[in-house]
This record gives structure tokens, C-alpha cells and sequence, in this order.
């Protein structure tokens, strides 16, 4: 299957300060030019844009070929989620998946290569590539880009809750300076096809794409299309030392780090000495144990064009499980 003719735009009308719903409104009326029958449905209230999309697909004759999640990580989340579900039903009658990034970070759709501009939007869903992009699963729930514990998701704790009038990196930046204050590391065990990891971590990031929070690549290396989840290890340090270290995090330059370690694996077990909670795109997934793992081709998305599975310096990446 390749491009969409029977639309269904799931929208959250309130992520990007109201850009879901200019967004939706603007993908709609392009397609409809173009032929396409499309419909919007608005999400109201927390855990509508899953609802919605396993709706969708227990559609029989009027099963829409397309569905799209319009809005932030968070509605993408839950899209991608109920369709991941439905393909282990419905196999290829399942819809393919659509972008229409709207939100406060969009890093899912920025790995992909997927526009932000509505007639971009538009042109992907009409003459797009169908791709098979892999998901992270965490304890039975999906996620799209990074699964993370420590600072890192007590940083997207304090974010969600604050409800800054902030974005992307910024919004980001603003939360770790307020929780390194009085963050305390944790004690944590980590296994997967590496080994064991026992130690004090700063965070632990299992990454599905390169970056969260607004383009922060805390896993450079990852790639949504190998089957594998990079899993970037930063040791406890001192609250100065944390503060040197954030801008190096934040412009990717951190893998020289001493204090940095970086490790490949399909699935990942994580316990911890208390419960830690466990966040990715803007959501909390849970709390350890936990375990995680990446669901090769869990989903079909359209795509500007064919994604090949290299990582950024173009080498390819298939067959690397298990390195360090």
C-alpha cells in the first residue's frame, strides 16, 4: 500500500498552544483538494488519541486506509501505540500510520524525516513511501522515541506538571536547572545482551530515535529501523559537575565523556533499590522493574521517502546487537 486515500486525522486541538488544531484543519482542506475523503477527530480528554485509533480499526467496511495523529510526542504516542496493537490482528489490513507533528518537541517526526509545515504534511500523505519503523515497548506500553529514568524523567515530571509557558529545548533546559537542585541518584541494575550494569546513574536513556525533548541527541546513534534500542548510561556525579555536564548533553557532545557509556540491545530489563518513574515522549509510562524492548517493525508510516537503516555517519547498522 502507498499513499492514503481514506484519511482519518486524530487531532489534539490544544498541543503547540493551539497549533494541533490549525494544523489539522489546514492537512485537511490540502488533501481534500487532492481527492482524498477525510475526516478529524478531536481528542478531549487524556487517552482519546488511543481510543480513537483502536476505533478506527475495529472499523470492517469503512476501515480508513490512513490514520493520522496530529499533535505532539504524546498523541503520536498513543496512536502509534493502538496501531502497533491492531497490526498483530489485522496484519496488513491494518491502516498505515500518518504525521502530523503539532507539539511542543515533534522529535518522533524529526527523526523520520517528516515535515512540520501543513502542506508538507499534505504532500507526504499523498505521495509518501509506506515505511515499517520499529516502536519501544515498555512493560506491555508503547513508546516512539526515548524511555528514560533519572533526572531525565524527573525533568519531564516537573515539565508536565508546571505546564511552562516553554518549548522544545528550552522548556527542557529550565526543568533540569530546577531539578539538579535536589536530584539523588539511584541505585540501578540493567541487563541485556551487553551483560549487567550495576551501579549509581545520573539517568539511564533507552532510545528508539536519536534524540528527545526537543532535538537533545542523547543517543546519537539510534535509529528507528533496526530492531534495537540504544541505551545511553550516564554515572551518578556531583550537582556541579551535572551542571557542567547539561550543555554537553544538550548539544550532543557528551559520548566522550568518561562518565558516559553507551550500549546496544533488542530488550532491556532495569530494576532499581526504590521505584523509579520511568517517562518518553512527554508521557509517564510507568515505574521500575521495567522491562523494555524494541518491536521491529511495529508500525507503517508514511514517509517522504524510503529510510535505509544507517545511523548518522551512514554506516549501516543491521546486525550491531550487543555492542558497547
Amino acid at each position: 500500500m502507498g499513499a492514503a486515500s481514506s484519511i482519518l486525522i486524530i487531532a489534539n486541538a490544544t498541543s503547540g498552544r493551539g497549533r494541533g488544531q490549525r494544523t489539522a484543519k489546514a492537512v485537511a482542506g490540502t488533501l481534500r483538494t487532492c481527492g482524498k475523503d477525510v475526516e478529524i477527530k478531536w481528542t478531549t480528554s487524556a487517552g482519546d488519541g488511543r481510543r480513537l485509533a483502536m476505533q478506527a480499526c475495529e472499523r470492517d467496511a469503512d476501515r480508513p486506509t490512513c490514520v493520522v495523529a496530529c499533535g505532539g510526542d504524546g498523541t503520536i504516542q498513543q496512536v502509534a501505540g493502538a496501531l502497533a496493537e491492531q497490526r498483530e490482528r489485522l496484519g496488513d489490513d491494518c491502516p498505515t500510520m500518518g504525521l502530523a507533528p503539532a507539539g511542543r518537541c515533534n522529535d518522533f517526526a524529526r527523526a523520520l524525516g517528516v515535515p512540520r509545515d501543513p502542506q508538507g504534511i499534505a504532500d507526504v500523505l499523498v505521495t509518501g513511501t509506506e515505511t515499517p519503523v520499529d516502536l519501544g515497548r515498555a512493560n506491555g506500553r508503547y513508546f516512539c522515541t526515548v524511555a528514560t529514568l533519572g533526572v531525565d524523567a524527573e525533568v519531564s515530571r516537573f515539565v508536565d506538571a508546571m505546564r511552562i509557558p516553554l518549548r522544545g529545548t528550552l522548556a527542557y533546559v529550565y526543568g533540569a536547572l530546577r531539578v539538579l537542585a535536589k536530584y539523588r541518584p539511584t541505585f540501578v541494575r540493567i541487563e541485556g545482551t551487553f551483560g549487567v550494569i550495576e551501579k549509581a546513574v545520573f539517568l539511564a536513556s533507552t532510545a528508539n530515535t536519536a534524540s528527545y525533548g526537543g532535538a537533545i541527541e542523547i543517543a546519537p546513534d539510534a535509529v528507528a529501523t533496526d530492531g534495537l534500542l540504544d541505551l545511553c548510561v550516564i554515572d551518578h556525579v556531583s550537582r556541579v559537575r551535572a551542571f557542567v555536564m547539561l550543555p554537553r548533553v544538550l548539544l550532543g557532545w557528551h559520548r566522550s565523556h568518561p562518565g558516559v557509556a553507551f550500549y546496544r540491545s533488542s530488550r532491556l530489563r532495569i530494576e532499581s533499590d526504590e521505584p523509579l518513574e520511568l517517562w518518553a515522549d512527554g508521557e509517564r509510562l510507568g515505574q521500575t522493574p521495567v522491562t523494555i524492548e524494541a518491536v521491529k517493525e511495529a508500525v507503517r508510516i508514511l514517509l517522504p521517502a524510503k529510510q535505509e537503516a544507517v545511523d548518522h555517519t551512514g554506516h549501516d547498522r543491521r546486525g550491531s546487537e550487543g555492542t558497547a
